[in-house]
């Protein structure tokens, strides 16, 4: 698990905060690359993001899903993204 607290003074909408957060994991996927490549671990992004329309960061899903797999990663959602489940399930507690 990976922690990085930012603070701006710009508000975003759930949506922006959401793809926001998506660019910064694609950036941190891609500092491991050559680690999990070297050993053939295939790489996938877990986004915070609830499949379920019902719950607001669903507003996010399509772009974030476009923007994971256009940069080559495998893409995982809530509830399947067990990383971003169980790394906020630790945060927030």
């Amino acid at each position: 698990m990976y922690i990085h607290n930012e603070t701006t003074r710009q508000r975003m909408t759930i949506k922006e905060r959401m793809l926001m957060e998506v660019h910064k994991s694609i950036e941190a996927a891609y500092e491991l690359c050559n680690i999990f490549s070297r050993y053939g671990v295939d790489m996938e992004v877990h986004a915070d993001i609830n499949t379920n329309p019902s719950f607001k960061s669903n507003d996010a899903l399509k772009e974030a899903m476009g923007y994971i797999v256009g940069m080559g990663f495998a893409f995982r959602a809530k509830p399947e993204a067990f990383a971003s489940s169980n790394c906020a399930n630790k945060i927030v507690q």
